[in-house]
């Protein structure tokens, strides 16, 4: 199993509810465009969503625990980053791998959740800990399921852990800088690509639930946390196309074709947001420009089996 990041597709819509995608390391650039979402097009939410600390945040006693455990790792002569790491690799010989995204402190008490939970929880000890850490995009076969009249994928990221002694300051710091790969599925095929920060992955933690909530077909909740995603990371194109989606499915067509148009100026070969336009267009029997933009989608490569077993 990977770890989970939810792409929705609608239909033939291709939904990216979470990439693993970010600009910089820590605060995003100005976003491209201003994002012309509809708020008066959502029902109001009561229900509050989880902080950034409390995504984070242990009890007490599961704090012992794991400073206990890494304090015996540290004796037996591993630095902090190392004992960490052994200690999350004996931790989790146990862990249920569940379909529901936890935060840290559920993830621990219940020992299960899917993979985005796990690296919620490596973050949460790393914090504790004092210890430096990232993330990094990784590329790998994607996994495809209907549920819902939605295309799932999943999408594969890592956790790393750096060395608290190694002092290298570079223009690139996170990849020249001594540290530990937390991947909990490691495969010889897999490709590591960008480097991200905090800020993309809570933008993705948000955009995972996003995800769940479209599979309830809950649009007023998908909206609140895709809106909250967005706010971490206002150039991520899978959260722009998600509330494209979000927007097309609450029956305001106009909206999200305009964040559709947003998006493209941040990212023009994107292939869910090219595909989700394109239904967007047949929808409205504007069958010239989605023949166009069809044309566009056929010269990228499209690992969506969907497509051709289906012939959307």
């Amino acid at each position: 199993m990977q770890k989970t990041v939810i792409h929705l597709i609608i239909s033939a819509l291709l939904l990216t509810v979470t990439a693993c995608s970010s600009n910089k390391l820590g605060k995003n650039s100005p976003p491209t465009t201003v994002l012309p979402i509809n708020e008066q097009l959502f029902t109001y939410v009561e229900k509050p969503l989880i902080s950034q600390k409390k995504l984070f945040e242990l009890t007490v006693p599961q704090q012992n625990i794991i400073l206990s455990a890494v304090k015996k790792k540290q004796q037996q002569g591993f630095k902090r980053h190392q004992a960490l790491y052994e200690v999350l690799q004996s931790q989790l010989t146990n862990f249920t791998y569940y379909g529901e995204t936890y935060n840290a402190e559920t993830a621990m008490r219940l020992n299960k959740g899917n993979c985005m939970s796990l690296a919620v929880l490596t973050t949460a000890y790393a914090k504790l800990l004092g210890l430096e850490f990232s993330y990094r995009k990784v590329s790998t076969l994607p996994v495809f399921e209907k549920k819902n009249n939605l295309i799932i994928s999943s999408s594969h990221v890592q956790t790393i852990i750096y060395d608290a002694d190694d002092t290298t300051e570079t223009s690139n710091r996170y990849a020249s800088k001594a540290g530990l790969v937390i991947d909990y599925f490691p495969s010889k095929d897999n490709h590591a690509g960008k480097y991200f920060g905090e800020q993309a992955f809570i933008s993705m933690y948000y955009k995972n639930l996003a995800g769940d909530a479209l599979v309830e077909n809950d649009l007023a909740l998908a909206f609140k946390l895709a809106k909250q995603a967005y706010t971490y990371n206002e150039n991520s194109v899978e959260v722009i196309n998600s509330l494209a989606i979000i927007h097309r499915r609450a029956g305001d067509v106009n909206s999200a074709e305009a964040i559709y148009q947003a998006g493209f100026k941040i990212d023009q070969k994107n292939l869910r947001l090219i595909s989700n336009y394109i239904m967007l267009l047949k929808s409205q029997n504007r069958i010239a420009e989605a023949q166009e933009y069809q044309q566009q989608l056929n010269q990228l490569d499209d690992p969506n089996p969907f497509h051709w077993l289906e012939g959307v």
